[in-house]
């Protein structure tokens, strides 16, 4: 009985122990709008060196919302969303567009091509027809799948389920970690995600 009980003892502490040494890792959602200068900001400097720099595997859990100041509101006889953007039309559907590419792509790859995008769409003149084109390296079979989601039922429900996700906020990008909006953690995460999530210490994102 005795040698029961030390033993569940011992495993207990083995299970403490073991997540005691298991690292947090944050869950980082911003809000973003496909053609806010403030947003590119962010994603074309912060988040594309995090994204193409760090070596190191499940550092942050990061998720990019594409609706931001946008308004929505059901349309009974279509049966569809209708969304309004501060930044007009072409807003909204930049916005579709980097939502399907996070439905259809899933979060790591699709960080990559909304980085290209925001990186080239004002090369484009505003084109995201032509941006996701080049982004997508011209691959036909890619872009149709990107353009039917767009075009598709599923892809307003899926922005749909962007604008639910989109809180009260008063800016663009709005920050939250672990579902806390926080000034000064938002500040150091537009300015360098690597500086947020590595510190001081590099060796936590670098691998040697």
């Amino acid at each position: 009985m005795k040698n029961n009980a030390l033993s569940s003892l011992f495993i207990l502490l083995s299970i403490i122990s073991l997540s005691s040494c298991q690292k947090h890792v944050p869950k980082i959602q911003v809000y973003i709008e496909s053609l806010c200068p403030d947003c590119q900001y962010f994603i074309n400097r912060s988040l594309k060196d995090f994204v193409e720099m760090v070596t190191k595997p499940n550092l942050a859990d990061i998720e990019l919302v594409p609706y931001g100041n946008a308004d929505e509101t059901y349309d009974e006889k279509t049966g569809k969303w209708v969304f309004e953007c501060q930044h007009k039309e072409n807003e909204c559907y930049g916005n579709l567009i980097e939502t399907c590419l996070i439905h259809n792509l899933g979060r790591v790859e699709s960080h990559k091509k909304i980085i290209c995008i925001e990186s080239n769409i004002d090369g484009f003149n505003r084109d995201f027809d032509k941006t996701l084109e080049f982004c997508l390296n011209k691959d036909a079979d890619k872009i149709k799948e990107i353009n039917e989601c767009v075009a598709s039922d599923m892809g307003n429900v899926y922005q749909h389920q962007m604008a639910q996700k989109t809180l009260e906020h008063d800016y663009v990008p709005w920050i939250l970690v672990d579902g806390v909006h926080d000034t000064q953690a938002e500040s150091v995460i537009i300015e360098s995600l690597i500086d947020y999530v590595c510190g001081d210490d590099r060796s936590k994102c670098f691998a040697e």
